[in-house]
């Protein structure tokens, strides 16, 4: 009796919530134990380093010694797009706010005017919210993939990677990264209306977003090859039905982050007359386009690098082997995604290049997939990106030149 009991107590499904805390633990664990210790360099950082190093942040939000760390840089352009919305004209540096796109200070301005809070704050909020999302979707597509093992490396390494401050601050980068990784999981249960309304949030957060419109090429084309073959084989009116039901479906998907740009660009001509001033006004920051290749394979040549690229061009290398990776594992439509996300910011310049490869959740999943059978080699990783991190969660927050 007492065995029956216990077997009938086992064979009882477990509450939801725990359900969820033991499939996402590793999620959950990885993003508490991050997001803990960059607060705590960056107020060790705030209390014994500001005070005598001459790095001084010429940004300051808010009155909080712990949530002011988490806005530096372009942070000001976005809480002056989400309170004053785009300029007409170019300040006096040629640089102008319309090469941010709407998506993310939008947002926060909503929320900020439901909420009654300041629009900072409510930044540093949806990016780290947004990063947990992105987090729990990436460690689904992972283990679907291929493994718990995996999963858990790779959520790990996206907390630990440098620069992973970034997730947590008033940036793009979040949004973005739930966006896509959110369009990837729904591209797998081929729910493609959704799926598109991701990559329309991702296009409208960042313009390199159209480019989920090749992973869901990638997969709607066969899926629909085969229902095209299957309905011309039973001739049946129901298999059409599904064919022409699905070919609708598929095609407001890719409409709307076509949709999603182009009326962003519709936007920008009646502002400024040029509907891709996200682009040309591109030449304010100095930067011009090359083939992508050369930003890398340069400074192999002419033996010479500044120092505040070495990041980057680390991150380029690694970022281009992983994206090899995914073409070894024969993940197609990650690898060609993967190429779209890494060559034009690498055709760009070096410059911020080790934050762009951050948002490519496909190679940090290639990355664990070669790490995890290695237990070795992935804590040896784990611990070189993590003080790596730390070292430059310090520069971040004295607002040094060396993380943008």
């Amino acid at each position: 009796m007492t065995c029956l009991a216990s077997t009938a107590l086992a064979a009882e499904p477990h509450h939801p919530l725990v359900a969820f805390f033991r499939r996402y633990k590793a999620v959950l664990f990885a993003f508490a134990a991050s997001r803990l210790a960059l607060l705590a360099v960056g107020l060790m950082t705030q209390i014994f380093i500001e005070p005598v190093s001459t790095h001084v942040s010429p940004l300051h939000f808010g009155g909080s010694t712990a949530l002011r760390m988490w806005g530096q840089w372009d942070s000001g352009w976005y809480v002056s797009l989400a309170n004053e919305g785009y300029s007409a004209h170019p300040g006096p540096d040629g640089q102008v706010n319309w090469v941010f796109f709407p998506a993310f200070p939008m947002l926060a301005a909503f929320v900020a005017h439901l909420a009654h809070l300041p629009v900072f704050t409510v930044m540093v909020g949806l990016s780290n919210l947004s990063f947990l999302g992105a987090l729990i979707l990436a460690h689904r597509l992972a283990r679907e993939t291929f493994d718990t093992r995996t999963a858990d490396v790779a959520v790990t390494l996206l907390c630990a990677v440098p620069g992973s401050y970034i997730f947590s601050s008033a940036y793009t980068e979040s949004l973005f990264l739930l966006a896509l990784t959110a369009c990837l999981v729904l591209l797998r249960e081929r729910r493609w209306l959704a799926a598109g309304a991701c990559a329309g949030l991702a296009t409208l957060t960042r313009n390199l977003g159209i480019g989920l419109i090749l992973p869901f090429l990638l997969t709607a084309v066969p899926e629909l090859w085969a229902l095209l073959r299957r309905a011309r084989r039973k001739g049946d009116a129901s298999s059409h039905r599904r064919l022409i039901g699905e070919t609708f479906r598929i095609a407001g998907g890719l409409a709307a982050p076509l949709l999603a740009l182009a009326g962003f660009c519709a936007f920008l001509y009646l502002r400024t007359g040029d509907p891709i001033a996200f682009v040309t006004a591109q030449k304010a920051w100095g930067r011009s386009l090359e083939f992508p290749l050369l930003r890398p394979l340069t400074p192999l040549v002419t033996r010479s690098l500044p120092d505040g690229d070495v990041i980057n061009f680390v991150a380029a290398w690694l970022s281009l082997a992983m994206v090899a990776t995914l073409a070894a594992l024969r993940q197609w439509s990650w690898f060609i995604l993967a190429l779209f996300l890494t060559l034009p910011p690498m055709a760009s310049g070096l410059a911020s290049y080790a934050r762009y490869c951050l948002v490519v959740v496909p190679i940090f999943i290639a990355a664990a997939r070669l790490l995890a059978p290695r237990p070795a080699a992935t804590a040896a990783t784990l611990i070189m990106f993590a003080t790596l991190n730390g070292f430059l969660m310090v520069a971040w927050t004295l607002c040094m030149w060396v993380t943008v």
